[in-house]
């Protein structure tokens, strides 16, 4: 089946063998995985390949990587392809916003380590509700700190005080 490549991005991850950029591919249908070997096709082109589905994701098999056609020199990918790249809660923000999917992997790493440190440090003698809701309390604090909210509100201070001057 052929593909009209709507983005290519890379990422560093760590292998054994220390950080290699690892490829994606966009068309239509959505990212496929390209592995550590840079794409030998751009933006634009028309590829023909087949692909297997795992787990995490769909990985194009790089031996059955045909060019269909190429885009022309300068041509540039349709602004809806290129706006929609990735959907938002997958994009990487700091702060994270509240609504952002990040949140919740937060919270709950969150909520694991405050309850950690208060049964380890204060739980004895506590009832379940008391124990309940200072971890809560805590887990709050980790969360804040976590997405950048405390930076989020120092600058919506300083943006504040600077429009009053």
């Amino acid at each position: 089946m052929s593909y009209i490549i709507e983005n290519v991005t890379n990422k560093q991850v760590n292998t054994k063998f220390g950080p290699k950029p690892a490829y994606s591919v966009k068309t239509a249908e959505g990212w496929f995985s390209y592995g550590f070997k840079k794409p030998t096709f751009n933006i634009g082109d028309e590829v023909d390949f087949q692909y297997t589905e795992n787990t995490y994701g769909k990985n194009i098999d790089h031996a059955s990587v045909r060019m269909i056609n190429k885009a022309p020199a300068g041509a540039a990918p349709a602004p809806a392809a290129a706006s929609a790249a990735r959907p938002a809660f997958a994009q990487k923000v700091f702060p994270i916003p509240l609504l952002h999917g990040d949140r919740a992997i937060v919270r709950q790493n969150s909520v694991t380590n405050a309850t950690k440190l208060v049964v380890e440090t204060s739980g004895k003698g506590k009832t379940p509700e008391e124990l309940a809701e200072q971890i809560i309390n805590v887990a709050r604090m980790f969360e804040a700190y976590s997405c950048g909210d405390l930076e989020a509100l120092e600058a919506e201070k300083m943006s504040e005080d600077a429009s009053q001057d």
